[in-house]
């Protein structure tokens, strides 16, 4: 008859041994501990990226680098949550598990799982109307007529066309749109305009200097019933002067179109060919370097401007008969206003785009998603919607000074109608045109080949 320490060596053995025929019995309860901490971590993980975005953003520094943290983030929380929520299902499946572990494992994997996709939610929400120009990012640096740099130096066409497209070639180039097209030649532009086309060569090169990279360049067009580029504007980002500068294009500007063999008004481009066909006519005749651009309809405008509750616009002289405060309706007939010149009128749709520009700085942070959501429905745009966002981020964080200019001011140019069908156009010279661009653009960062006196007016 065996003792009592004997039987209790051989029950111990028994236990331990069968531990040792099925080692996983004693690891499955763990399931609950695992699922437990892995909610729990994610959690920790999810409250820490909120918290950096949160001072990120107290503190003005928001980038692109950071949308995309925070993106990959979101996403890493959501998929190490469902491995949590799955785990803590399982055990509740399973005998011998830590049954009020999983549980709380389950709820705090639930909570993450709501959180990422109440963001994944509202990105969609704010992004679903954008309308993107996604062709034009499949376009190389060339068939937009890119600037050409050759160490630095800005190289600008001085070539001319011996001979045009027919109507008919246009037609068909331009989809098959019905195009008023006057051949205008040498012959029919008044020996004054000619003098102002051509107002002497460069004394030397033109450089950009190291830093210059940190200007952006984009076009602003707004368009009309008609599908025409009514207001031309230069957007630039300056980050090294920390500036944004618009600079209106005149949109009756003579110049050449090269993918056509023609010469014609500047805001024709946009009705034949779209944004890739003006885009490329501006950087051909300006020697840019623009790859993306922004288009509003100008009757869209109208409700952009009213969804802001209205701008406050800084009025010029000129402009008696207006209220500083102005609805869509307002704005926009005051920035089509061609009671005077060119020049005040361009200078009044800056002026409604600064406006708008401080707006949407003063703007509560609450009431981003539901605009940005309708303004990108009415609106057309080369840019992702994460560059969007790094550009909104940008604009509304930084103190950047806004300044505004028209070429007109700085040209000498002549203008009047030409042609039997007796259009209006403003000729001048378009490489001085581009260089003085260039001064205004990059300031101190680009050193000039023409002489300072000469580019003004």
């Amino acid at each position: 008859m065996e003792s009592y320490n004997e039987k209790v060596e051989r029950e111990d053995e028994e236990h331990f041994s069968g531990y040792r025929r099925n080692p996983r019995r004693k690891r499955r309860k763990t399931m609950g501990v695992i699922a437990v901490c892995l909610a729990f971590l994610t959690l920790l993980a999810l409250a820490a990226v909120g918290a950096y975005a949160f001072l990120r953003f107290r503190g003005n520094l928001l980038s692109g680098s950071d949308l995309t943290l925070f993106t990959v983030a979101i996403i890493a929380c959501a998929a190490v949550a469902g491995v949590a929520l799955i785990l803590a299902v399982t055990t509740l499946f399973l005998r011998r598990q830590r049954k009020g572990l999983a549980v709380a494992g389950l709820l705090i994997s639930l909570v993450v799982l709501l959180i990422c996709v109440a963001a994944m939610y509202i990105y969609q929400y704010i992004f679903a109307d954008l309308r993107h120009d996604e062709a034009m990012n499949a376009l190389a640096e060339a068939e937009l007529n890119v600037v050409e740099i050759d160490n630095g130096e800005v190289i600008r066409e001085t070539e001319t066309l011996e001979s045009t497209a027919s109507v008919e070639e246009l037609e068909r180039l331009s989809r098959e749109k019905e195009v008023e097209f006057e051949h205008l030649t040498d012959g029919d532009i008044p020996e004054e305009a000619l003098a102002k086309m051509d107002a002497g060569d460069p004394v030397g090169p033109s450089y950009l200097l190291s830093g210059s990279e940190q200007i952006t360049n984009f076009l602003l067009f707004g368009t009309d019933v008609n599908d025409s580029s009514d207001s031309i504007i230069v957007l630039s980002l300056d980050r090294a002067h920390s500036k944004i500068k618009l600079i209106s294009i005149p949109r009756d500007s003579y110049v050449l179109m090269p993918q056509w063999g023609s010469y014609a008004k500047l805001a024709y481009a946009y009705t034949w060919g779209g944004a890739q066909l003006a885009i490329s006519t501006v950087n051909r005749n300006y020697a840019l370097n623009v790859m993306d651009y922004v288009t509003v309809d100008f009757e869209q405008l109208k409700e952009i401007i009213d969804l802001l509750g209205g701008v406050d616009v800084e009025l010029g002289e000129e402009d008696y008969g207006y209220s500083s405060h102005m609805t869509g309706a307002q704005a926009l007939r005051y920035s089509r206003d061609r009671s005077d010149s060119e020049l005040n009128r361009t200078k009044r749709q800056r002026r409604v785009v600064t406006a708008i520009l401080d707006a949407v700085r003063q703007m509560p942070i609450t009431e981003y998603p539901s605009f940005i959501r309708t303004c990108l429905g009415m609106c057309t745009t080369s840019f992702s919607s994460s560059e969007l966002i790094e550009l909104c981020m940008e604009v509304t964080q930084n103190s950047y000074s806004v300044e505004s200019f028209s070429v007109l001011e700085h040209v000498d140019y002549w203008g009047g109608k030409l042609g039997e069908m007796q259009y209006f156009y403003v000729v001048y010279d378009l490489n001085r045109a581009s260089d003085w661009m260039y001064r205004t653009i990059y300031e101190d960062l680009y050193v000039s080949g023409y002489e300072a006196e000469k580019t003004a007016k």
